[in-house]
């Protein structure tokens, strides 16, 4: 998508989203189920959340034991904290 909005404005650079309290409440999510908050696993709960934000649905597809439930249910948390 970037690459895409890139060529068709070049000089246009898109502000970086500020996810400070979102990020906040993850760790915290992630504490209180005893999983580790790692840079990779908050960043799966972002992408998770920025999908929800331009999707009516979506499916969490992977390999068992990747983590698909577990980001869901931190992101569920965090966001009802």
């Amino acid at each position: 998508f970037l690459g895409i909005t890139s060529d068709l404005f070049p000089k246009v650079e898109l502000p970086k989203p500020d996810y400070g309290t979102l990020q906040d409440a993850l760790v915290t999510a992630t504490q209180e189920q005893n999983y580790q908050p790692k840079s990779e696993f908050l960043h799966k709960c972002i992408q998770l959340y920025e999908t929800t934000l331009v999707r009516h649905g979506l499916m969490l597809v992977g390999r068992t034991f990747s983590g698909k439930s577990a980001v869901l249910r931190t992101l569920q948390k965090a966001l009802s904290s």
